[in-house]
C-alpha cells in the first residue's frame, strides 16, 4: 500500500527503526523498551508514567483505538501535548482522528496504526511535507503500543519532532527539546 497522501510522503522507504535517532525520539523509544523488559512484554498504559517522559510532553499524544462492531478501527486523540495544538492550529484533544484529517491521509495512516496494533512493535515515520509552503516542512514520529485492561492493545502512545523551516509564523514560541535554557523571548528554533 501507498504511503504518500496529498499531504505528505515518506523521506526514506527504510522498515524498522534506524539505527541513529534524534535524542528526543531516542528518549522516548528508550523509555517504551525499557517498560517493555520490565513487563516482559507490550506494556499496559498504566505503566506509563507521563513524569518519566516530562521534557518530550509537548510532543507526545496519547491515542486510544475504539472498537465498534462493524467497523474498523477509530482512533481518538485522548491528549496531544502543545506542539501538535501549534502545528494544527487547534486542540484536537478529546476528539476522532477521521474528524479532523483528510480521508487520503486516515487512508494512509489507519494501515501504518493498525500494524501496529497487531505487530505490537514501535514504528518509525520521517514524512515531508508535498506542499512548498507548508509549516512544518517535515516531522519525524515513534508510535508504541500499551495494552489497556484486557490483552489487547488499546492506547498507542508517539512522540513527534517537527522540522520547521522559518519558525512559528504567529510569534508563539515552539520549545526545543534541547533549548529548556533559552529564554522565553527567545526566536525558535531552526526544527522541533
Amino acid at each position: 500500500m501507498s504511503t504518500e497522501s496529498m499531504l505528505w510522503t515518506e523521506v526514506s522507504k527504510s522498515t524498522g527503526i534506524p539505527d541513529a535517532l534524534e535524542s528526543g525520539l531516542q528518549s522516548f523509544l528508550d523509555y517504551w523498551q525499557s517498560l517493555e523488559r520490565e513487563c516482559g512484554g507490550t506494556p499496559r498504559k498504566s505503566e506509563f508514567d507521563p513524569l518519566d517522559v516530562a521534557r518530550l510532553w509537548r510532543g507526545i499524544a496519547v491515542i486510544e483505538v475504539i472498537r465498534e462492531e462493524g467497523r474498523e478501527n477509530r482512533f481518538l486523540y485522548r491528549f496531544l501535548g502543545t506542539n501538535h495544538d501549534h502545528v494544527n492550529g487547534a486542540s484536537f484533544s478529546g476528539r476522532f482522528m477521521d474528524e479532523t484529517l483528510p480521508a487520503a491521509e486516515m487512508g494512509v495512516l489507519e494501515p501504518v496504526f493498525n500494524r501496529v496494533i497487531h505487530s505490537r512493535q514501535p514504528h518509525y515515520w520521517h514524512r515531508r511535507s508535498l506542499m512548498p509552503t507548508l509549516e512544518p516542512e517535515a516531522y519525524e514520529r515513534v508510535l508504541v503500543p500499551f495494552l489497556g485492561t484486557g490483552d489487547r492493545v488499546d492506547f498507542l502512545i508517539g512522540y513527534w519532532r517537527w522540522h520547521w523551516r522559518t519558525g512559528i509564523p504567529t510569534g508563539l514560541r515552539l520549545v526545543h527539546d534541547t533549548s529548556a535554557n533559552q529564554g522565553v523571548g527567545s526566536p525558535s528554533p531552526a526544527s522541533d
